[in-house]
Parts: C-alpha cells; sequence; structure tokens
C-alpha cells in the first residue's frame, strides 16, 4: 500500500527525530527508558531516576511520579492528564504536544522544558501523536522553576503558577484566561501576543518583560513591578493597576468563615466554655487583610494566606502546620508556640514578631515544667524578611532558612 506524499514527509520527520535522538544519547551513562506509546495509566514512578527515559505517546494519566527524575526526558505527545509530578525534575525535558490538563506540578523543576504544540506521526505509521496546541488547564505549578521554558502557544487556562520562577520563559501566544501568575518571577519573559483574559498578576516581577500586542482584558497586575515594560504595546484600558495588592476586608469573608471565626473568638474569651474552636483546614484566606486577628489555638493545617495581611496578629499554639503564607504580612504577630512545621513561607514578613517557648498545661490545667518552643521544622522560609525577629528559640530542624 502506497503512502501519500503528506505521509512520507511526516514519516521522514519522525526517522529524522528518532535520528537525532539517538545521536544525543550516545555516551550517556546508563542506557534511558523506552516506555514510549505504551499505557502506564495510574503507574507509580515516585522518586524514580528516569534521565533521558523516552514516553513518546505514552498514557500516563494520573500517574504518581512526584520526585521524579525526568531530565531530559522526552515526552512528546504524552498523556499526563492528572498525573503527579510535585516535586519531579522535568528540566529540559521535551513535553511537547502532552495533555498536562489538571497536573500537578507544584516545586517542579522544569527550566529549559519544552512544551510547544507538536503532532507527529502514531507507532504504527498511522494516526497522530500529540496536539497542536499543548493543554496545560486547570494545572498546578506553583513555586515551580521553568526559567526559559518554552510555551509558545500553550493553552495555560485555569493553571496556577504562583510563586513560580518563569524568567525568560517564552509565552508567545499563550492563553493565560484565568491563570494565576501572583508574585511570578517573569523578568524578560516574552508574552507578546498572549491572551491575558482575568489573568492574576497581583505583585509578579514582570520587569523588562515583553506584551507586545497582549490582550489584557480583566488582568490584574497590582503591586506587580513593571520596570522597563512597554506598556503602550497593548491595551491596559480594562486592567487593574494599583500600586499594592488590594485586600479583602473580613467582612467579604464567606458566612461560613465569619461564623467559624466569631465562635472561634467566644471560645477564647470564655476559655473554652462556649464558642468553638475553629478548625479551618485547607481553607483559603489569601489577599485578606486579618490584620491583628487572635487565632490562638486554632487548627488551620494546610490552609492559604498567600498575600495576606496578619500583622499584629496573635496564633499562640496554633496549629499552622503546612500553611502557604507566601508574601504574607506577620510583623508584629505574636506566634508563641505556634507550630509552622513544613509550611511555605518565602518572602514573609517577619519583622518584630515574637515566637517564644509556651508552658504546656496537664490535662488538669495545673502547671507542668513542659514548654512548646515555635516550631519551624521542615518549613520553606526563602527570602524571608526576619529583621528583628529572634527564632533563637525556635525549633528549626530541616527548615530552609532565610
Amino acid at each position: 500500500m502506497s503512502s501519500t506524499p503528506s505521509s512520507e514527509t511526516e514519516l521522514e520527520d519522525v526517522r529524522k527525530y528518532l535520528a537525532a535522538t539517538k545521536k544525543a544519547l550516545v555516551g550517556a551513562p546508563n542506557k534511558p527508558h523506552d516506555l514510549s506509546h505504551r499505557n502506564l495509566a495510574k503507574v507509580n514512578f515516585e522518586g524514580r531516576s528516569m534521565a533521558r527515559a523516552r514516553l513518546m505517546g505514552t498514557d500516563l494519566s494520573e500517574a504518581r511520579m512526584a520526585r521524579a527524575d525526568l531530565l531530559e526526558a522526552d515526552l512528546f505527545g504524552a498523556n499526563l492528564t492528572n498525573a503527579d509530578m510535585n516535586g519531579a525534575n522535568l528540566q529540559n525535558a521535551v513535553l511537547r504536544g502532552a495533555s498536562l490538563r489538571g497536573a500537578n506540578m507544584n516545586g517542579a523543576n522544569l527550566s529549559g522544558a519544552d512544551f510547544r504544540g507538536g503532532v507527529m506521526m502514531g507507532q504504527s505509521g498511522t494516526g497522530r501523536v500529540g496536539l497542536e496546541i499543548t493543554d496545560l488547564t486547570d494545572c498546578l505549578a506553583d513555586y515551580a522553576t521553568a526559567s526559559r521554558a518554552q510555551m509558545t502557544g500553550v493553552d495555560l487556562s485555569g493553571a496556577s503558577f504562583q510563586g513560580a520562577n518563569l524568567e525568560g520563559a517564552i509565552l508567545f501566544g499563550a492563553n493565560l484566561a484565568n491563570t494565576n501568575l501572583a508574585y511570578a518571577n517573569l523578568r524578560g519573559a516574552d508574552l507578546s501576543d498572549a491572551r491575558l483574559g482575568k489573568t492574576s498578576l497581583i505583585g509578579a516581577d514582570l520587569s523588562n518583560a515583553k506584551f507586545a500586542n497582549a490582550k489584557a482584558d480583566g488582568a490584574n497586575f497590582s503591586g506587580a513591578n513593571m520596570t522597563n515594560v512597554d506598556t503602550k504595546s497593548f491595551d491596559l484600558a480594562r486592567s487593574i493597576m494599583s500600586a499594592k495588592p488590594p485586600l479583602l476586608g473580613r467582612n467579604q469573608l464567606p458566612a461560613n468563615l465569619k461564623t467559624a471565626l466569631d465562635g472561634h473568638a467566644a471560645w477564647l474569651a470564655s476559655v473554652g466554655r462556649s464558642g468553638c474552636q475553629a478548625s479551618l483546614e485547607g481553607v483559603d484566606f489569601s489577599y485578606f487583610d486579618l490584620s491583628g486577628i487572635d487565632l490562638s489555638g486554632a487548627v488551620l493545617r494546610n490552609a492559604k494566606f498567600v498575600g495576606a495581611n496578619l500583622a499584629g496578629a496573635v496564633l499562640l499554639l496554633a496549629n499552622l502546620r503546612g500553611v502557604d503564607m507566601f508574601h504574607a504580612d506577620l510583623s508584629g504577630a505574636k506566634l508563641h508556640g505556634t507550630m509552622f512545621d513544613g509550611a511555605k513561607l518565602r518572602e514573609v514578613e517577619f519583622a518584630g514578631a515574637k515566637a517564644l517557648p509556651l508552658p504546656i498545661a496537664n490535662a488538669d490545667g495545673s502547671s507542668s515544667t513542659r514548654m512548646q518552643p515555635t516550631s519551624f521544622v521542615g518549613a520553606d522560609m526563602t527570602g524571608a524578611k526576619v529583621k528583628g525577629f529572634d527564632m533563637s528559640q525556635a525549633a528549626t530542624e530541616g527548615a530552609r532558612l532565610p
């Protein structure tokens, strides 16, 4: 059966691609894994070393690949829908034409990765592998490192790259509708012709970035650094532009959260005789003004306080394990005995905060000799501002200190 001219052309492209890949791998210390075109949905590759692996067209939907080493891996046209790649190393990986819808790449290394669209002939010579527009919709890549990543024309609608490093990334013509780029580093990035419908760029560093002919309908640039950005090259008339990120008042909290906080205040005031201790795990308080609030003893595991104002807050013995407080203000806060184990505390303002051990009472309420120190065990405090903040009596094992 003779092939059509277009098929011959595509086949030749495949041959050239494979030849180039083989040549690039000559002298590699280990023979790369070749798992191309396999059905590996829900497979467990957590922490596996798979540098330069070939996974072209492979179904890796819902795969567990957290902390896997996929340096320079070839994932052309792979299905990575809802895959967990939290903390994975995908530096210089080929992800052209891949489906990454809903994937978790929080904290992943995506430096130099190629996310451009791409389509090639299937394994049997029929069908097609890959997408013309790489699908990154609704994916999570908070605090990922994606400097110099190739993202021309990709669909990032609904995705979150909060606090990510996208310095020098190419996002030409990308769809960034409803994308969260708050506090991201986009220095020198190219967002020309990008669609920025309701994109959050709150507090982002956009210095020297290119926005030629970008469409910024409803985008939020509040508090963004726009040094050397040519604002005449695109229309900002319908964007939100303010010197500082806006904060939401407590009166704008959802009714259930207001009720929970009121109950907690009553619980504290009555020393537990009325009201109810707040248990608000995973709740999102980002960009709220909570200055001066008393959340002593509250359970707030894995809650989000990104950009929130907690200046002067009282958080005695509060459980804040795993919280995300990126760029929050905790200046002057009372943090005695507070538990921040595993928390994301990057660029938090701690100036003037206090963190001393607190005595732990016995079950019957009598005093004891036991003390509860403020704990930052395993926390990430990169870039935190700690002038005037004494951490000498805090537990800091395994923490990334400023």
